[in-house]
């Protein structure tokens, strides 16, 4: 074998480790069966732009897979080269049903990905994370228009809406205006472009918490954790300005990803503070994966900077996709894959590459068990 060859091999052969996983620490508790997730695929075309997909988390085996898209009404054109239409955001596993959003739908299915349905509303718009509740309705982000919306899961009727931009404490502490918006029209594909989300009062409102009574949402385009309800800001920190999913502990433990930072965070709500911050670039299974893109990716910034090309960089560890298990958090990044994390000591337990293209990140996450 000459070297070429040789070191070819070798790459291959520790390609295949990294898919597989390899437990780092100590598993403490119960490692679930089954997980599902969700992927977005940045600039493709939006039939292509993602799946949803079960995996058996034990043996590192794919269970099923379903492309997830807009239909009904469908997306011809997608004016943004990101994410935007593309793919399966949030997800959530309620009741033996997975419920996976697509831009504008909630998509239902078996364990199997067996369709059984499916529920839209015109004030579904952009939709980021979802999160079910023991009463048996749904919340969702409307991230394009601002809005977390509760809806009842058996009829699919509207239970309530909450309108942060129209709320006047939270007016007066982030200096917002009302959205410009007919609330009884269907509002689905009118945000398509990048209008609304360039506004100075735009929240990016990407994941609702309902926690104690109150219903807490993350708006990463001004860092802050608010309480939808009462119209408060109860955690402002630059580490939410990179910020995706919104995790409650019963203890008012709030954890947040850190897409900038390459980082989970960890804070306390009644003090208002980030109290612990876990590094996903400390762990060597995590360079190693993005290692072989960084190269590419600086140089693909430098020429979007300079303006000799348009802005559709793929970002190598782009954090997003977050669930949590016992003392376990399982941590979405692209090139797609999936971090087990004890984030009481912050070690890595395990680790799986579903994708080794950097434009595919895993976005929508959830425990099966």
């Amino acid at each position: 074998m000459d070297l070429a060859s040789a070191f070819q091999e070798a790459l291959d052969d520790a390609d295949v480790m990294l898919r597989r996983g390899a437990p780092r620490a100590p598993a403490r508790g119960e490692t679930p069966e089954r997980l599902a997730f969700g992927t977005v695929v940045r600039a493709a075309p939006v039939e292509a732009g993602g799946e949803l997909v079960v995996l058996n988390w034990k043996k590192k085996e794919i269970a099923a897979t379903v492309p997830i898209l807009p239909r009904e009404p469908s997306v011809d054109d997608d004016p943004n080269p990101r994410g935007n239409t593309r793919g399966c955001r949030g997800i959530r596993w309620h009741n033996g049903e997975l419920i996976a959003a697509s831009y504008h739908t909630l998509e239902r299915y078996d364990a199997s990905l067996h369709r059984r349905g499916a529920l839209s509303d015109g004030l579904m718009v952009g939709l980021h994370e979802i999160e079910t509740t023991a009463e048996g309705t749904v919340w969702v982000t409307s991230t394009a228009i601002d809005a977390a919306v509760e809806y009842d899961l058996t009829t699919g009727e509207q239970v309530r809406a909450l309108w942060p931009r129209e709320h006047p404490q939270l007016q007066d502490a982030l200096g917002l205006e009302p959205l410009a918006l007919d609330k009884s029209a269907d509002n689905r594909l009118r945000f398509l472009g990048p209008t609304a989300s360039n506004e100075d009062s735009h929240l990016h409102l990407n994941a609702v918490a309902p926690h104690d009574d109150r219903v807490f949402g993350l708006c990463n385009a001004h860092a802050a954790i608010v309480d939808l309800s009462r119209g408060e800001v109860v955690v402002q920190d630059e580490a939410l300005q990179g910020g995706h999913n919104l995790h409650i502990t019963p203890g008012g433990t709030a954890l947040t990803n850190d897409t900038y930072g390459r980082a989970v965070c960890v804070f306390d709500l009644a003090r208002g503070e980030r109290v612990r911050t876990i590094d996903l670039t400390r762990y060597e299974w995590v360079r190693a994966r993005i290692r072989p893109h960084i190269p590419s990716y600086w140089r693909e910034e430098v020429a979007r900077k300079a303006g000799w090309k348009a802005d559709s960089i793929a970002r190598p560890l782009f954090v997003r996709g977050l669930t949590r298990h016992q003392e376990h958090l399982f941590v979405g990044v692209s090139p797609a894959s999936i971090l087990q994390v004890d984030w009481t000591t912050g070690e890595l337990v395990d680790a799986y590459c579903y994708s080794t293209d950097v434009r595919v990140c895993v976005h929508g996450l959830e425990v099966m068990g």
